[in-house]
């Protein structure tokens, strides 16, 4: 079971090819991805000073990422900090 949580408003999300993707009708946007064994994600922050942070982290089977606008909602905490955009395209 996750230990806390964040929230963070992102500028670019990476889900690796283990996750799942489902559309809530709620009203507004909101988007949940289900984890499976090993997911991992990848998320990029923008400071107030243009200054981009990569946060890595691991889902355990089974947790739920919800993304709901500009805002990914995680039941974790980031394992990994990265200076800059560190997610990589293909």
């Amino acid at each position: 079971m996750a230990k806390g949580f964040q929230a963070i408003k992102f500028v670019m999300l990476d889900f690796d090819e283990t996750w799942t993707r489902t559309m809530l009708v709620t009203g507004y946007a909101n988007i949940r991805y289900t984890a499976k064994k090993g997911s991992k994600l990848a998320v990029v922050f923008e400071g107030e000073t243009g200054v981009m942070t990569t946060y890595r982290y691991q889902l355990a089977e089974g947790e739920e990422v919800f993304v709901v606008d500009r805002v990914v909602h995680i039941p974790a905490r980031c394992l990994k900090q990265e200076p800059g955009n560190t997610i990589k395209c293909g």
